[in-house]
């Protein structure tokens, strides 16, 4: 069981002061998700990794602390929309919004990272349409954030591998299909081929279902794409 504590902080935003529960450091046991989401207890610890203002809706890991310009975003149509969305679990419209303020201060990488994490909220929810708008969102953010020379991961392939699992599982499966082939052209990292072999076979089954890491070092046979 993870141990509880308690963040009093004042809102940066709007000045008001917040109490949040979260959980203690925790660690993971057992193999990620294809798409780097951890193991239990980890797992369940991300009600707490961005937390929103009760006054404002304000949205951020601590609310105690704002960039220059986050108020400005706060004040968005697009924010307040999304605050309150009832397409979405309203866990998910936390990190969304997060995610608006990361892509509005010019972080895609970052406002991808939320926008995937908001997915794994509708996945736990079996909201199954908002999670594939999520991903796509997530997945639109990520080749921004290469257009501007940034990347979600340090290893080699690591955010093809990423990108990959998100189109799968939002169901499209030409892109992924095709990205599976160039990275494979590219001689990746062992690990990265053989998650890159597993989606190619998930993709021929049309499978947009949960797959781990464990499971991609079983297949080390090439695959014909």
């Amino acid at each position: 069981m993870t141990n509880l504590r308690y963040l009093n902080t004042t809102c940066a935003v709007c000045g008001d002061p917040c109490r949040f529960t979260i959980p203690e450091a925790a660690g993971s046991v057992g193999s990620r998700d294809l798409d780097t989401r951890p193991a239990e207890p980890l797992r369940s610890t991300i009600y707490a990794w961005v937390k929103r203002c009760p006054s404002c809706g304000y949205c951020a890991p601590d609310p105690g602390k704002a960039p220059e310009g986050v108020a400005d975003v706060v004040k968005l149509p697009r924010y307040r929309w999304q605050l309150d969305s009832r397409r979405f679990p309203r866990l998910a419209n936390t990190f969304l919004c997060w995610s608006i303020i990361q892509e509005e201060l010019g972080a895609p990488a970052q406002a991808a990272w939320a926008s995937l994490h908001a997915a794994w909220i509708c996945d736990d929810e079996g909201d199954d349409v908002p999670a594939r708008i999520c991903r796509i969102r997530a997945a639109d953010l990520l080749r921004r954030a290469w257009e501007q020379g940034d990347r979600l991961t340090t290893q080699a392939g690591g955010d093809e591998a990423i990108l990959v699992d998100l189109l799968r599982r939002a169901g499209r499966f030409r892109e992924a299909r095709a990205l599976v082939r160039e990275t494979l052209e590219q001689n990746p990292p062992p690990l990265i081929a053989e998650i890159m072999r597993l989606q190619a076979r998930l993709i021929d089954a049309k499978d947009r279902n949960t797959h781990t890491v464990a499971e991609a070092r079983r297949y080390k046979m090439p695959t014909t794409l």
